[in-house]
């Protein structure tokens, strides 16, 4: 009984060693374009909501690269054909003058990216990333220079499995940068091109091991029911 109880000991230990490191990273998917791909259309209005899709030559704003502190692909994953949408939730307030303007949004709407990433198996344009958005996303600027900045509805984010599995615990904003038309300061429709996007999410890793420290856990219990059942001496 002895070696049997320094054996599931033993076991329950390991499990806990196992199971124990946890660690924080950040994933970044960005893309840069000064000639811009994708295009942007909002027009100002209560319940109005903002878009980023086609246009431009592209199928939504520019993705090239998935940066990363976790080493996957070493830390910078090329993706192929990468591009994002986004639909807003509803204009809640907004204004515009002496040539600038800001809008905020409820929550709702949608942050989908696409593409390949060869190096993790993923050869055909697929979802990689997808999340909805918190209230109080802002579109903001002046000028013919816009940007968009929201909040991620954390539990809602879906990443491609071939990436890995993760827990997000931090904040997380997608900052898009924007070649607007004048229209956008003067309270009329805002169109443009996309030219910078940033979408960056703070994650701590899923344990694959919680699962073996559930299975040390079991096989300590079966340990104890077994000894009560027997009578056997402590």
């Amino acid at each position: 009984m002895a070696v049997r109880k320094l054996t599931l000991c033993a076991v329950l230990a390991t499990c806990l060693v196992l199971a124990s490191p946890v660690w924080a990273g950040t994933l970044v998917f960005q893309g840069t374009d000064l000639n811009g791909q994708g295009l942007l259309s909002f027009t100002p209005g209560l319940g109005d909501t903002l878009t980023i899709g086609a246009g431009n030559g592209g199928q939504g704003a520019l993705i090239t690269n998935l940066m990363n502190n976790l080493g996957i692909c070493g830390g910078n994953c090329a993706i192929g054909g990468g591009y994002l949408t986004l639909a807003s939730g509803a204009e809640t307030s907004g204004f515009s003058g002496g040539g600038a303007f800001q809008y905020t949004f409820a929550a709702g709407g949608m942050i989908d990216i696409y593409g390949t990433i060869p190096s993790k198996g993923i050869n055909v344009s697929s979802l990689l990333f997808s999340a909805s958005f918190l209230n109080n996303a802002v579109f903001t600027g002046a000028g013919t220079v816009g940007s968009y900045v929201a909040s991620l509805n954390l539990g809602s984010i879906f990443l491609n499995p071939a990436l890995g599995m993760y827990h997000y615990t931090g904040g997380s904003n997608d900052d898009i940068s924007i070649s607007l038309n004048p229209a956008c300061s003067t309270g009329g429709k805002c169109s443009g091109s996309i030219f910078n996007t940033t979408s960056s999410v703070q994650t701590i890793s899923e344990p694959a091991t919680l699962s073996v420290l559930g299975a040390g856990l079991f096989a300590l219990g079966a340990g104890v029911r077994r000894k009560v059942l027997t009578g056997s001496p402590s």
